[in-house]
């Protein structure tokens, strides 16, 4: 399995709107229907950190995130997020794909 993080920071006042956009928009409904998708989430800040959101889904493959990534509807919402959020030159909006690490059968005896 392989989890996408994408951190979000909203611009000042605007948290609640990206959250709405989101669901107008039903971005992570139509994630999970994606080929590949497990499940997506949109997470909210409660501790006031740098990022005020981080969105998170799971896929069956790395490229199965790819094709999401690559996906023109998705391409199309950009412009709609971007205006949402404090994106500073520094710090580009990227997100990345992990993979998860199973545990090895020796270090599970030992627990």
């Amino acid at each position: 399995m392989f989890r996408s993080v994408l951190t979000l920071r909203a611009a000042a006042g605007r948290s609640a709107d990206l959250e709405t956009f989101y669901a107008d928009n039903r971005v992570l409904e139509r994630a999970r229907t994606f080929p590949g998708c497990r499940a997506a989430e949109l997470l909210r800040s409660v501790d006031a950190g740098a990022a005020t959101h981080i969105v998170t889904a799971d896929w069956d493959t790395a490229a199965d995130y790819g094709n999401w990534v690559a996906d023109p509807w998705r391409a199309s919402l950009s412009e709609g997020l971007t205006a949402l959020l404090d994106i500073r030159e520094d710090e580009p909006l990227v997100g990345g794909v992990f993979e998860l690490v199973e545990p090895s059968s020796q270090t599970e005896e030992h627990q």
